[in-house]
């Protein structure tokens, strides 16, 4: 039989090329959001402002401080002379953390006696608040080992196999513990969906309020051919748009691409086309174009950055939210794309999540059709 679906995928190709707000929309927004959202996400904390009460004034409190002041992850911002000025630099956002060190602070050092330092924590931001006492923590301990360690060569005393155990961290796939390696894979998935289903969202809807779908409906064309001819224009830019996307996490970024170039195109290209079907599915269902660009981001964009691991890992999240977690295509293309960037993981290690992906692409392309009515 023959199929008339390369007629209807040029008659697409023809409005895309004298829409410009769809070709905008298809190349410019991915660009957009992938350089806002690189520069401007990240989960490192820096330059945390801290309020510094020093009532002992010595040698050994300046060296203290200085350990604060010397690193990119503090910024000493205040020095009251006494401890309850602290409260207020926190309540008015000079300080997100305060430091009080008491009168005799050197003296007992010396003596090494018991010490004791209050450290107060702006609690209001959760995860600058855990992040931030780390660091603290970190500071006190590295000085603590330093202190010993001088203490002990004083007193002529080796100070081999202390501590006794000696921890030595390395980290793989993301060796500098930098935030765009870790964001960029997840950001690719996230907008490829969002862009695609948009791209796809007016098709079907914007026919029908031109009246241009009757004149389809009135040829012999079976609507999967309207369907399908209509997708594959969209898939075309939506791939182009991933490696866009892709290369400039890589190449602006410095995201690492550790594995098979062929597979993460593959991966893409069914992950691409469930974003397609998204979209055809809001477009069939929708009766004007506004509500269709509703419906696209309540279901692709919210999802995609707060139940699909991006921004929150799905572990954490209360049993039944995780259950709906697996509706969310977003979650498997960002599980598929770090393994194959960060750890070069061959399709036997990704079989899963890209059987799930088919799985969610077949059943949204059946709810498209099933849904699409060819009748005036």
């Amino acid at each position: 039989m023959k199929t008339r679906i390369p007629a209807i995928a040029r008659k697409e190709v023809i409005h895309i090329i004298r829409d410009w707000r769809t070709l905008t929309m298809a190349f410019v927004l991915p660009t957009i959001l992938i350089l806002l959202f690189g520069y401007a996400i990240t989960f490192d904390i820096k330059n945390l402002k801290v309020a510094v009460a020093d009532e002992d004034q010595t040698k050994a409190s300046r060296a203290f401080i200085e350990r604060f002041s010397a690193g990119e992850y503090f910024v000493v911002t205040a020095r009251p002379a006494h401890p309850e000025a602290l409260p207020a630099l926190l309540e008015d956002g000079t300080a997100q953390v305060a430091i009080a060190i008491p009168a005799g602070f050197a003296k007992t050092l010396e003596k090494s006696e018991p010490n004791t330092i209050q450290v107060i924590v702006d609690g209001s931001e959760s995860n600058t608040a855990t992040i931030g006492g780390g660091y603290v923590s970190a500071v006190v301990n590295s000085f603590n080992f330093d202190l010993l360690e001088t203490t002990l060569a004083r007193a002529g005393l080796s100070t081999a196999g202390i501590p006794p155990l000696d921890m030595q961290v390395r980290v793989w796939f993301n060796p500098e513990a930098d935030s765009p390696t870790t964001i960029i894979p997840a950001l690719v998935a996230v907008i490829i969906m969002m862009v695609a289903a948009m791209l796809t969202s007016l098709t079907v809807v914007r026919e029908r309020e031109n009246g241009s779908l009757e004149g389809l409906f009135a040829t012999p064309v079976r609507k999967e051919e309207i369907l399908i001819g209509k997708m594959i224009p969209y898939l075309a830019i939506s791939m182009a748009d991933t490696a866009l996307v892709a290369g400039i996490g890589v190449f602006v970024f410095g995201v690492p691409f550790a594995g098979s170039v062929a597979l993460f195109f593959f991966t893409a290209l069914i992950f691409t086309f469930t974003g397609l079907g998204i979209g055809m599915v809001a477009s069939v269902l929708a009766d004007s174009q506004m509500l269709a660009n509703q419906i696209v981001i309540l279901v692709t964009m919210l999802p995609s950055f707060l139940l699909s691991g991006f921004m929150f890992p799905i572990e954490s999240m209360p049993g039944w939210v995780q259950v709906t977690t697996y509706a969310v295509p977003t979650r498997y293309f960002i599980e598929i794309a770090r393994g194959i960037m960060l750890k070069a993981q061959p399709l036997s290690d990704l079989w899963g999540p890209t059987l799930l992906l088919v799985i969610v692409g077949v059943v949204v392309s059946a709810r498209a059709n099933s849904a699409f009515k060819k009748k005036l």
